[in-house]
């Protein structure tokens, strides 16, 4: 007979909320980076240094992967409104 247990720990869950508005990049980044690095307030002083400049690294590359994904979603939905017959439907958004 098996006898299988699974542990799972997914760490601390993180509300943000915006007033109007979807999140931007900025914003999802931080959120992303602050996941994928954590710097420990116990570390010598240039471990931490160094700590936060990967940090800043990894969240400016977010940002821009982030724009991309956002710029070619608009792209795509372009797209298809243009195949459906409602071309001028994107001049009501912005940044296309």
């Amino acid at each position: 007979m098996f006898d299988i247990s699974v542990k799972s720990d997914i760490g601390t869950p993180t509300v943000v909320t915006t007033n109007n508005r979807g999140m931007n990049a900025e914003e999802w980044a931080e959120l992303a980076v602050n996941r994928i690095v954590a710097v420990s307030a116990n570390a010598p002083p240039q471990v931490r240094e160094q700590a936060f400049a990967y940090k800043a690294i990894i969240k400016a590359l977010l940002i821009d992967y982030f724009d991309k994904v956002a710029k070619s979603e608009r792209s795509t939905v372009k797209a298809i409104w243009n195949e459906q017959g409602m071309e001028g439907l994107m001049e009501y958004f912005e940044d296309i």
